[in-house]
């Protein structure tokens, strides 16, 4: 939290942390404090999961499949369930497709990726969970981008290692320039679930897209961005920029993982500037500009770049 900016000290009264695994038993507590747990907790909102969109599915199932299990066994430990508010990615559904759709009428025919295919499946047990009782709520995201207020941003997060690529190398794909992003600030997001889960209390079995529902930035937008921030960049040829990738991953910022992933994933896959097409509740989000673009680059450059 003090890395992202976001710690208060009033906060040292009120969160309470316990060490625990998603993929172990229990999450790894001892029989009295999970017991605890259960007697205590009046609402689970479960956003737990190792995001890696280059890691096959076995490799995802204990965190992201058996993870949700034990949270489902936790909100049914005692006799009176507890809500779960399960968040969920918009990578479940095919590209195309943005409305809210009920897992049961998805194939996962069309996911590529093994993060994708476990949080099918993860969404599957919520989902059946759901129809024997337990109240349940998904919560589907998309890209989640720096907060509004600081620009501060997930270290790990694919586009946050691009951006942070892009700086250190001084370089990007012209194949990048004719793309739109799409994302929404993670305050805004956090923000959206707990409003969403307040607005029908004691209402459940809903599913929500949080996306954006503008038409995203140009990749060229945040590039003349990077330069405004006092930075030289060249426009280099796909392989050119893979190349400088992978001579920058043996340095001091090692950008291994995202050599793999545009390796894999050719850029123009990386478009995620799909409207939602939100047949239960549409949900307005200010509009990404180059205020906010700066403040996210800024908090980049500054704590991972740098």
């Amino acid at each position: 939290m003090i890395f992202l900016q976001l710690w208060n000290e009033e906060f040292r009264d009120r969160i309470i942390a316990l060490r625990g695994d998603l993929a172990q038993e229990h999450f790894g507590l001892d029989n009295e404090t999970y017991s605890e747990l259960a007697n205590q907790i009046d609402i689970i909102f479960h956003c737990g999961a190792t995001v890696n969109f280059i890691l096959p599915y076995n490799k995802l199932y204990s965190s992201n499949v058996s993870g949700t299990l034990e949270v489902i066994r936790l909100a049914t430990h005692t006799a009176t369930s507890i809500p779960v508010q399960y968040i969920s990615t918009i990578s479940v559904l095919p590209s195309e497709m943005k409305q809210e759709v009920h897992i049961d009428e998805i194939s996962p025919n069309h996911l590529k990726s093994g993060y994708a295919q476990s949080k099918w499946v993860a969404e599957k047990l919520i989902a059946k969970a759901n129809r024997l009782g337990l109240p349940v709520n998904i919560y589907r995201l998309g890209s989640i981008w720096g907060n509004t207020e600081t620009g501060a941003c997930n270290q790990n997060d694919i586009n946050t290692l691009l951006l942070a690529a892009i700086m250190k190398t001084g370089c990007y794909p012209t194949t990048a320039s004719n793309i739109k992003l799409n994302g929404l600030p993670a305050n805004l997001a956090a923000q959206s679930i707990v409003f969403l889960s307040h607005i029908q209390p004691n209402i459940y079995g809903k599913t929500y897209n949080i996306i954006q529902s503008n038409e995203g930035i140009s990749f060229q937008n945040i590039i003349e961005n990077i330069q405004n921030c006092g930075i030289t960049l060249v426009s280099l040829s796909y392989d050119e920029w893979k190349v400088k990738l992978m001579s920058q991953s043996a340095t001091k910022r090692p950008f291994e993982s995202i050599v793999e992933f545009f390796t894999n994933n050719p850029f123009e896959r990386m478009s995620s500037s799909q409207p939602s097409s939100s047949n239960i509740l549409q949900l307005t989000f200010p509009a990404i500009d180059d205020v906010y673009i700066m403040k996210w680059l800024t908090f980049i450059l500054n704590n991972i770049v740098h």
